[in-house]
């Protein structure tokens, strides 16, 4: 994969087969005297053109980064199975892998504001986090994503008070 990003262009060689091999069926389709065979090389030309179209252009990648890519495949590649895994392990706790929201608080911030005598309770802003964002509030455990949403929810709305039996926020809506 670094070699690839190295140079430049995937399927370099492949490309421009296709594209050489498009350009004579299309001259041969211009100068055919016979519309049969007029017909076999657009369609032939056709055919090659989505066949290139489909091969996938390669983004540019950082030198930097590929150097990376080149150091995490040796390390794997001579890694030990448990070391291999404690690896691949790390690797899915990348932000590619993490749920859309780093923390609770970036949940928070997308709450919207309700008139003020809109009560929520602590247990339904937890049982919403936890619907909008499995995969963190798993991660995080019970214990912790709730203090951790908590006190976003506490910065955010002010400090959580007794309402009328309850603790919760007083003009939070939840997301549906």
């Amino acid at each position: 994969m670094a070699d690839v990003c190295d140079s430049g262009e995937s399927h370099g060689e492949r490309r421009e087969a296709l594209r050489l091999a498009i350009l004579d069926h299309k001259f041969s389709a211009f100068h055919a005297a016979d519309p049969t065979d007029k017909e076999w090389h657009a369609e032939e030309a056709g055919r090659l053109t989505r066949e290139l179209d489909a091969i996938p252009a390669l983004a540019a990648v950082a030198p930097a980064v590929v150097q990376r890519i080149r150091d995490v495949a040796s390390e794997l590649l001579s890694a030990s199975d448990v070391r291999a895994k404690q690896l691949l392990s790390l690797a899915s706790q990348f932000d590619a892998f993490r749920a859309p929201m780093d923390d609770p608080a970036a949940w928070v911030r997308r709450l919207g504001s309700a008139p003020h005598n809109v009560h929520v309770r602590t247990s339904a802003v937890w049982e919403a986090f936890a619907v909008a964002e499995p995969v963190l509030a798993r991660s995080m455990g019970a214990r912790a994503g709730k203090s951790a949403l908590f006190d976003a929810m506490d910065k955010r709305f002010g400090a959580r008070r007794k309402l009328a039996g309850y603790e919760g926020w007083r003009g939070v809506t939840l997301p549906q």
